[in-house]
């Protein structure tokens, strides 16, 4: 009984925290998509959030915590397309299933790039990702056992932000995309001499290209010097298409 009544205390905790948290995550996604990661701070997070700095910390058990949940809402994008491509083995059509995962990765990419750009110019700060640094710091935090009733990074509350960490994830992604492409080559509906790391590398390089490009020089010159599409759908079928010529069964 008194462990039944101590969960339902914390998934009560949890339902009482989750609007303010959720409108505090969503400044946090702004104000570091606008200043980048390295730049953002929490006063300005909570400015945007229209609450008090203090406040933040009965959400988040420190500003890795903010920023690592923050991270987590952005890749969930493209954490939720890979599994959607995933389940598509097999069905419709590999270059149609590239397609709509392409014109995903374009989308994430161009929110993903301004926010983390200011970390790969830090040595420091990449070495502290790829020891899994903001788990760790999230769990000192917490003092003690992460109870699993408590949102994602809250205090007490098991790690946020993505799975594997943010150092781990973009390879999680590629290793995904592969899997897929096995699963298709299996089926017989991709050639069994298709190199698939690198056609998962051409396509998910054609999306951060793309991304880059529009974010640096803009839609218009993108489209009079590198003659690519503005629009994601476009682009990702081109680029489907490009990565596919070849490899399909004739």
């Amino acid at each position: 009984m008194a462990a039944g009544g101590t969960a339902g205390k914390a998934a009560g905790r949890a339902a009482a925290a989750e609007p303010m948290r959720e409108r505090i995550l969503a400044a946090a996604v702004e104000v570091i998509r606008a200043r980048g990661i390295t730049a953002a701070t929490t006063k300005e997070i909570a400015r945007s959030a229209g609450v008090s700095e203090g406040s933040l910390y009965n959400h988040f058990a420190n500003k890795t915590a903010l920023f690592a949940a923050a991270l987590g809402e952005v890749t969930a994008t493209a954490r939720t397309a890979m599994a959607a491509l995933a389940g598509s083995a097999g069905k419709g059509t590999v270059e149609g299933n590239l397609t709509r995962l392409a014109a995903g990765m374009v989308r994430f990419y161009g929110e993903l790039l301004p926010m983390i750009g200011p970390v790969l110019a830090d040595p420091d700060l990449i070495a502290w990702l790829r020891a899994d640094g903001p788990v760790h710091a999230q769990q000192e935090a917490a003092g003690g056992a992460a109870d699993p009733g408590l949102p994602p990074g809250s205090p007490g509350g098991p790690p946020a932000g993505p799975p594997g960490g943010p150092a781990a994830g973009p390879v999680l992604g590629h290793a995904a995309l592969i899997g897929y492409l096995e699963a298709e080559q299996r089926a017989g509906r991709l050639d069994g001499g298709a190199p698939l790391p690198s056609i998962a590398a051409a396509l998910l390089g054609g999306c951060q290209q793309h991304a880059f490009l529009i974010r640096l020089a803009g839609p218009e010159a993108v489209a009079a010097a590198a003659r690519l599409p503005e629009a994601p759908e476009e682009f990702a079928e081109r680029l489907a298409q490009a990565v596919l010529a070849g490899h399909l069964p004739s």
